[in-house]
């Protein structure tokens, strides 16, 4: 919707938000009651068989727009963490490593944040 009102930064970190919404329920880091699974159980089977895929094409669509065009800015290094994150819960090691450390490189810059905080953690575990 942000989009067809000509507000495109905006739809850009929407598409983000939404796949760490899709990374929090494939990860399975927190576990839902019995009653939010039974009301929610449809959306959350699409999820988890779509997500691997829409993920990575929100980021590249997200990342496509005139107006987020810094590679070396926020908005790229949130989406390799996001990239990373899934392919770290994918556990394909060498694409989370790749994409992790490039989103350390970027947000780095920044300073101690929390983005780099997860980034950290996730770098981490993974050795």
């Amino acid at each position: 919707m942000r989009e067809k009102e000509g507000i495109h930064r905006d739809a850009d970190w929407t598409r983000i938000l939404l796949c760490e919404v899709y990374l929090e329920i494939i990860s399975g880091t927190e576990k839902p009651s019995v009653k939010v699974l039974a009301r929610n159980i449809l959306t959350l089977v699409r999820v988890v068989f779509t997500a691997e895929k829409r993920i990575p094409a929100l980021i590249r669509r997200s990342r496509q727009s005139p107006e987020q065009y810094d590679r070396n800015g926020v908005h790229f290094g949130r989406c390799e963490m996001v990239l990373g994150l899934l392919y770290k819960t994918e556990k394909k090691r060498s694409l989370a490593l790749k994409h992790l450390t490039e989103a350390h490189r970027i947000i780095s810059q920044f300073g101690q944040t929390p983005m780099l905080a997860r980034i950290d953690a996730a770098l981490a575990e993974l050795g």
